[in-house]
């Protein structure tokens, strides 16, 4: 059985230490932990898009989203055009608004690197039924593949217990 191949956006990293939202920090760290013991199940992929905000995140939070990159064995993937096109033909189709272009970036990178699943907690422009029903749209009209968004409890399998 071949890897699912994961992108993951910039929110799931800054939620790993996020006391003011514990119930999503326990279940990110539980994420984490299941990328990084079960590397024969899960390729991770990172775009441009994220390590730019990542890299102009503070430093602590730098330092400790590249590390957590590195132990789950993140591949970066370079720039290319075709992502950035498709992320405006998003736009085009009112997935997202011009606004809120590096979201729907995350997302165009996941879908031209053939990723499997999108993981994210941005659940304000991203994991919405609106932009999920959007972009699988545009990706059908233009013979990409569908792709699922969704939190990390889709990899954890429960909420964590109070």
């Amino acid at each position: 059985m071949r890897k699912s191949r994961i992108y993951l956006d910039t929110s799931v990293l800054s939620t790993i230490d996020a006391p003011h939202i514990p119930y999503k920090e326990a279940i990110t760290i539980e994420f984490f932990r299941i990328l990084e013991e079960e590397p024969e199940k899960y390729e991770v992929i990172v775009s441009p898009v994220l390590l730019d905000e990542v890299r102009n995140a503070p430093e602590a939070i730098k330092k400790r989203s590249l590390a957590i990159l590195q132990s789950v064995q993140a591949s970066e993937v370079p720039e290319r055009q075709e992502a950035e096109v498709l992320a405006q033909l998003y736009v085009e189709a009112k997935a997202l608004s011009d606004k809120h272009f590096n979201d729907l970036r995350h997302v165009a990178y996941a879908v031209t690197e053939r990723c499997d699943y999108i993981v994210s907690w941005n659940m304000r422009h991203i994991v919405r039924a609106w932009t999920i029903d959007h972009v699988n749209a545009v990706n059908l009209e233009y013979r990409f593949p569908v792709i699922q968004i969704v939190t990390p409890e889709v990899f954890t399998g429960e909420l964590p217990h109070a």
